[in-house]
């Protein structure tokens, strides 16, 4: 963050001086080279990534690999020259090309390559300069998913899952423990992108007052407000392929802390293809087709799937739809001097998630919710690249607009306890209440159509001297979020919740917000003789804009500074194969910036009864309320900030892939609702002078005796009090097919400890009452609020055949949990302050309160909750199987989770819990059709 002047004109001098020197020598250009484009496909016409290209003549050489979407471009100097594609180290494709000028040409790598080494059923490591797990079609479609969330077993440290479909499914990187809504950060900041387009929202507001007063019901757990994307909402039958970022992106990437999934979309030909899945809690139907022309230039997909879920095939009143469509387009055009491409994408998506009372148990037969999110998405995408030779290598621009309708309808029948009253008034003063009906219906929706506006522009140019290679990325982007919507709506006569703090809001009033962000790249490869160093350093400088003047952001910019090096070292033989080492080192700084919600939360109302008179004549009874109004917005609140560093070594031996990443997360200024303290005035109207039997009005405050009461209580507001510090190690390692009998061997898993906390101090008053009044102080603690440490040790130990005689797959997933860990840190029940009932702070003395009432301040504690909990061994076996029928035209697949497992004994206080048994096996198969 930028706090003073000074501070940013070193950062901006220091960053300055590096990209002088990285750029100093680059200023002359081989002005014969011409620019080649390679596009690489396999024998189904998909693209290739990570494909490595030579190139070579008597003079030169070159070698370059594939990018995600199977596309090389190279600079060379014209002539003839014989082509070389490899994959996975085994020669897929070998040409001789004549160079003369700028052109395009495409390869398609044999199907021996594909059919045996190109058969990946897990994640593979990225080899760039950050830590990432790549998944293709071929791994999503033998772990038969139902969303998005199944792919998050396939990363290191992952294991496998019955789906919960009942509930909001939030993505957690590099991260164990379940400490609470508090520490939702990580999830909130974990950014999906669907071909370059985002899917976060920073304008959701769907929530219901019994969420905000933090009681725990069935509607809670549907309800996804300041924690991310649900993954529950993304099919996987549209998917080509995915890119889970965990290390440190590059700065054309912002407004995040965790990390960044990228998945990109189906684009090309292919054939009708049908998918129907049936499971112990789903079904799944999907359709999808892909048209290409001649030319291969334009490009039209598109798809649909329906899913149907329960969380418990038992109960039919409880269940989960999902309605997903895509249309995307996609046109190249080919002039003398660049390429230019248009791609657009319209998708649809519709989350249905509702649950009816049980006549059997509820005789009014009348209580329900649903949960209803409507999606539709435009995103286009326009792209320029430069075939000639030149400084200016391409230009990005993608605009992409995101309007959801969301909706939460309520119905709940209400049976008053007693005779009680509610306040009607919203604005502050004095006012009479409401005498409800003892039972009522209330019906309770809220309505929000959150809209996000996305712009991104990436400039990128490119300077080449002999052996120094630089390449710039700079550019902008910009979101606004405004919600439209009539926000909470409900009758206040006939309140959902009778003891409700809150009135109806409109989302629309509440004001948009919008931010802006420039970025500035380099990234530099040097051929040290046999070694190869690349480094990419970049700056992010990010602002939020349309906030009050009050707000710390208001006008500020905060940098993002990052930093990526890689030393590739020379190759060597060893075992007569190829062996080659890589070490990666990485910094950076993430931040984001809070969301509407965090903003501008709902007001808080405090209505305190002055006068409650209930008389048998409903004409002579009055109830009269004092309504205080306070605003939670919290001015100070700033963005969340992670601070990565991360360290990763990867060594290949042929086909053999080793990969192993140390990192390190320091996030202590995340997200969360913190209690804030209010005191207040009112007035205890005296009806005891009243003659009950010969009333003929209702009393008259004016002529009532009364005395001056004062009190305070505790509000929730945002800040940035939450701590969040991950630590670990990852690692995965891939062999090659064992001859014969055609199996890989894959190893994975990770060691992680996170730590949970509070880094602020917390207030908290006593549930009790003092002459039948509440308990007039309030205490400041600094450490009343549980700080846990987590640890988990998971490997998975996965075996994959594949027979192409047969066209079989089948594997066997051995699923290990070592040990998990959780320890409570002590908590301190004294507190530091007291706050008295006039507002007045004062320190707190342990020793001058005993005997009085301030005593009770003191939290006692109890030393049992601080041990530590601790799982031993569990292990499950899982097994998938995949077959091809006619050609691929047929596939049927089925997998059995949990075939075999064994969940060991372990002792809490004594008390041993034997797990035997406490999992049972989940089955499921589907059938694709390829027409």
């Amino acid at each position: 963050m930028l706090n003073n002047v000074s501070k940013f004109t070193f950062k901006f001098q220091f960053f300055s001086f590096l990209f002088f020197f990285l750029t100093l020598s680059t200023f002359k250009s081989q002005d014969r080279s011409v620019t080649i484009t390679f596009e690489v496909k396999d024998h189904t016409f998909g693209s290739v990534q990570g494909s490595e290209i030579q190139i070579q003549s008597d003079e030169n050489q070159y070698k370059i690999f594939t990018n995600d979407k199977g596309i090389a471009v190279l600079q060379a100097v014209p002539g003839s020259y014989k082509v070389e594609i490899r994959k996975n180290n085994n020669l897929g494709y070998s040409n001789t090309i004549t160079v003369t000028k700028a052109e395009t040409f495409t390869a398609y790598l044999t199907e021996k390559i594909n059919s045996i080494e190109e058969v990946v059923i897990t994640a593979k490591e990225g080899k760039g300069l950050t830590s990432s797990s790549i998944i293709s079609q071929r791994a999503m479609q033998h772990l038969q998913p139902s969303s998005f969330t199944d792919l998050l077993e396939l990363l290191p440290g992952g294991r496998s899952g019955d789906p919960v479909l009942n509930q909001v499914n939030k993505i957690h990187l590099r991260e164990t423990g379940n400490p609470g809504s508090d520490y939702n950060t990580s999830s909130m900041g974990t950014t999906f992108l669907v071909d370059g387009a985002p899917l976060n929202s920073g304008a959701n507001l769907q929530y219901t007052y019994d969420f905000l007063d933090k009681s725990n019901t069935g509607l809670k757990r549907r309800l996804n407000i300041t924690s991310g994307v649900d993954m529950r909402s993304i099919s996987t039958d549209q998917i080509e392929s995915v890119e889970i970022l965990r290390g440190i992106p590059s700065v054309v990437y912002g407004n995040l802390t965790s990390g960044i999934v990228k998945i990109t979309n189906k684009s090309g030909y292919s054939k009708w293809k049908a998918r129907f899945k049936a499971d112990g809690y789903s079904k799944l139907f999907a359709l999808s087709k892909g048209f290409e022309n001649k030319e291969g230039d334009l490009k039209i997909n598109t798809g649909l799937d329906y899913l149907d879920a329960k969380s418990d095939p038992r109960d039919r009143l409880e269940n989960y739809k999902r309605i997903t469509a895509n249309l995307a387009v996609s046109k190249d055009k080919k002039y003398d001097k660049g390429t230019f491409r248009w791609q657009s994408h319209l998708s649809y998506n519709g989350s249905l998630d509702g649950s009816k009372s049980d006549p059997d148990v509820d005789l009014s037969e009348l209580n329900s919710y649903e949960v209803n999110n409507h999606m539709f998405s435009l995103s286009n995408l326009i792209s320029y690249t430069k075939t000639e030779p030149s400084f200016y290598r391409s230009t990005e621009v993608q605009a992409t607009v995101n309007q959801r309708f969301d909706k939460i309808k309520q119905t709940k029948f209400i049976q008053l306890e007693n005779a009680m009253a509610f306040p009607l008034s919203r604005t502050e003063g004095e006012y009479d209440g409401y005498y409800p009906q003892a039972q009522y219906i209330s019906d309770y929706q809220v309505d929000g159509k959150p809209l996000d506006v996305f712009v991104k522009m990436v400039n990128n140019f490119q300077l080449d001297y002999k052996w120094l290679k630089n390449e710039f990325n700079t550019g902008f982007d910009w979101q606004l979020s405004k919600n439209w919507g009539g926000g909470q709506q409900f009758d206040i006569y006939r309140p959902i919740d009778p003891k409700s703090t809150f009135r109806p809001r409109a989302y629309r009033d509440v004001p948009a917000y919008s931010t802006a962000a420039l970025f500035l790249e380099s990234i530099s490869t040097v051929d040290l003789g046999t070694n190869k160093l690349t480094v990419a350093l970049g700056i992010r400088g990010n602002s939020m804009q349309n906030l009050p003047s009050n707000f710390t952001m208001n006008g500020k910019v905060y940098a993002d500074p990052r930093a990526n090096l890689q030393w590739e070292f020379p190759s060597f033989q060893m075992a007569n194969k190829k062996a080659q080492i890589a070490l990666t080192l990485g910094y950076g700084k993430q931040s984001l910036f809070p969301d509407l919600n965090l903003l501008y939360p709902e007001l808080v109302y405090k209505d305190v009864q002055q006068l409650n008179y209930f008389h048998n004549n409903a004409n002579y009874r009055r109830v009269n309320y004092k309504t205080m109004i306070y605003n939670p917005q919290n001015p100070e609140i700033e963005p969340a900030v992670n601070e990565k560093f991360e360290a990763r070594m990867d060594f290949s031996l042929g086909l053999h892939q080793l990969s192993v990443t140390v990192f390190k997360e320091n996030m202590d200024n995340a997200f969360r609702s913190m209690n804030q303290y209010a005191g207040y005035q009112y007035k205890k109207y005296d009806t005891s002078g009243l003659n009950h039997d010969g009333m003929t009005a209702p009393p008259d405050v004016n002529t009532l005796p009364y005395k001056t009461v004062n009190e305070n209580f505790l509000y929730t507001t945002h800040r940035n009090g939450s701590r969040i510090d991950k630590e670990g190690i990852e690692f995965q390692y891939s062999s090659n097919r064992i001859p014969v009998i055609n199996t890989r061997f894959t190893l994975n898993g990770a060691w992680f400890r996170t730590k949970y906390g509070n880094s602020m101090p917390v207030y908290r008053t006593r549930d009790l009452t003092i002459n039948g009044r509440p308990y007039p102080y309030l205490g400041l603690y600094e450490g009343m609020e549980p700080n846990s440490a987590n640890e988990v040790l998971n490997t998975n130990l996965m075996l994959d055949t594949y027979i192409p005689k047969l066209d079989l797959v089948f594997s066997s997933s051995f699923q290990f949990s070592w040990y998990s860990m959780r320890k409570l840190s002590p908590m301190n029940g004294v507190p530091s302050h007291y706050v008295d009932q006039n507002g007045n702070i004062f320190p707190f003395n342990p020793e001058a309160v005993q005997g009085t009432i301030l005593e009770s301040l003191i939290i006692a504690q109890n030393n049992d909750l601080y041990n530590t909990t601790r799982r031993p061994i569990e292990m499950n076996l899982n097994l998938k199987v995949t077959k091809s029928f006619r050609n691929k035209a047929i596939v049927v697949s089925m997998f059995a989770s949990r075939l075999l497992s064994y969940y060991a004994p372990y002792s809490v206080n004594g008390v041993t819990i034997n797990r035997k048994g406490a999992q049972d096996p989940y089955f499921g198969m589907e059938i694709n059709f390829n027409l």
